[in-house]
């Protein structure tokens, strides 16, 4: 699926189309059912969709017609030209060989030439007699015609996702989750599978459910994408064995994921980094920020009396206006020459109610003691973004500046990782230093932790040991 897909709720217009017909179902005790089995060779499942309708609609050219059993999209678009504008229906095309037996909804969409965005009614329908070797695809039940809106995944901190089978004493289901940003990029990081097998003992009003965490979401920003199946592992009693397992992969459900409704800014930004210092011209400590809102968003971000806002253009280095980017953040980094706390306001013109408002720290340097280290300075509350530094500075004497300082994350099974260490030993490295003694170093994380740091200078046997461990958070939250 493309953009588009998600562009369907965050469209400008609202109009609900007329429910679609199904050509090849018939009604049986008042319910829509598909026989595939009785279907011609070759022949498709048509979701049908009318033209004259009593919606205020009128088709015009460029409009793009997609028709939908579930959250599976019909094998074609349909594109509105001089040859078929006219068409009494147009039909969204399924091959019976990617639609299991289950229950569908049956719906289509329609995008104009300026991406206003319109769905239909559902249609109910069974599909009975199908030969597809697979279970349904998963369903998402808090998504809408395929997308998944911010405000209700982070309510959720998530979203559950169900299986569509009939789900049998001792089957062991495990659900896998891929996720993609705008451009069909692959993240890594968003990649989720069930932590244990779940069972029937989780099973609920006859489906097995499974949450996809806010995290793996998050990721994807807006316009990102999410593929989601997964596997049953059932018993096969035989005549050779009863204890035999047999495994069952279901089809991919695709939904794609949506920042429209977001009404509210969320701002973060780091603590602890040191006052700046002329004395020290090599280190320019800072402390990290981050807005969140709707994509493009147009937002002003200040600062305190003693607050200097590095990104500032204009002659006022305490205001920086700026436009949230297409994932729906905008990033800052604050200073202070003496303040020991800077208040940061986020607000734009257009959203009601008080601005969000974070405290950003700053302090002196702390004594290496006998390490070699003079001073050593770090930011905590960090957005575990994978972007984001926990920044270290620090300065050795002397006598110690060509063997650098040795950055080390004690915590083994932290997700942590030191900027530019080697990835075979990603939580240590030594870090170079300027000629006045001084250096930095960086910290990034994708997990919600707390990480023990250490310093040291190489060939020294007293090492610094973090007072209090850098915190990673959770940023945007989940409400």
């Amino acid at each position: 699926m493309k953009k588009e897909n998600a562009m369907r709720l965050a469209g400008r217009k609202t109009i609900q189309l007329e429910a679609p017909s199904l050509p090849e179902a018939v009604q049986e005790q008042g319910q829509w059912v598909i026989h595939v089995d009785e279907l011609s060779p070759n022949q498709k499942i048509v979701v049908q969709i009318p033209n004259y309708q009593n919606t205020g609609w009128h088709p015009s050219f460029g409009d793009r017609l997609r028709g939908y059993l579930n959250d599976t999209p019909s094998d074609n678009y349909i594109y509105l030209d001089k040859s078929n504008i006219d068409n009494a229906s147009w039909d969204a095309e399924f091959d019976p060989e990617n639609i299991p037996n289950g229950a569908y909804v049956a719906t289509y969409t329609r995008i104009n030439a300026v991406d206003d965005c319109a769905s239909s009614l559902p249609t109910p329908v069974t599909i009975e007699g199908s030969t597809s070797s697979k279970y349904p695809g998963p369903v998402f039940p808090d998504a809408n015609n395929g997308v998944l809106l911010y405000t209700k995944i982070a309510q959720c901190n998530g979203t559950p996702v169900r299986t569509q089978y009939d789900v049998q004493q001792g089957d062991q289901v495990v659900f896998y989750w891929r996720g993609f940003d705008e451009t069909g990029q692959e993240i890594p990081e968003a990649a989720y599978v069930s932590g244990r097998p779940l069972t029937v003992q989780d099973a609920c009003n006859g489906y097995i459910e499974d949450t996809i965490p806010l995290r793996s979401i998050q990721l994807l920003g807006d316009f990102g994408s999410g593929v989601a199946y997964y596997e049953v592992l059932r018993d096969s009693a035989t005549r050779v064995s009863r204890n035999t397992k047999s495994l069952h992969v279901s089809l991919n459900t695709e939904v794609e994921i949506a920042w429209a409704d977001i009404t509210a800014l969320q701002l973060s930004c780091t603590r602890g980094a040191a006052n700046t210092s002329s004395q020290l011209p090599n280190l320019k400590p800072c402390n990290y920020g981050a807005v969140f809102g709707a994509p493009g968003l147009a937002v002003t971000i200040s600062v305190s009396a003693g607050g200097v806002i590095a990104e500032a253009t204009g002659g006022d280095p305490t205001i920086y206006t700026t436009q949230l980017n297409g994932d729906g953040l905008a990033r800052f980094s604050v200073s202070s020459k003496d303040q020991s706390l800077v208040c940061i306001a986020a607000y734009s013109q257009v959203l009601p109610g008080s601005p969000p408002t974070v405290n950003a720290t700053f302090s002196q340097y702390a004594d290496g003691g006998a390490s070699g280290i003079v001073g050593y300075n770090y930011t905590s509350a960090v957005p575990c973004d994978g972007v984001t530094a926990c920044c270290i500075y620090f300065k050795v004497s002397p006598r110690w500046v060509s063997q650098g300082v040795a950055v080390t994350i004690v915590d083994e099974e932290s997700q942590a990782r030191v900027v530019g260490a080697d990835p075979e030993t990603p939580h240590a490295r030594t870090i170079k230093l300027f000629a006045d003694g001084t250096g930095f170093a960086e910290i990034v994380d994708t997990c919600e932790e707390k990480v023990n740091v250490t310093l040291s200078v190489p060939g020294q046997q007293e090492a610094i040991r973090f007072p209090y461990p850098v915190e990673f958070i959770s940023f945007p939250c989940a409400s």
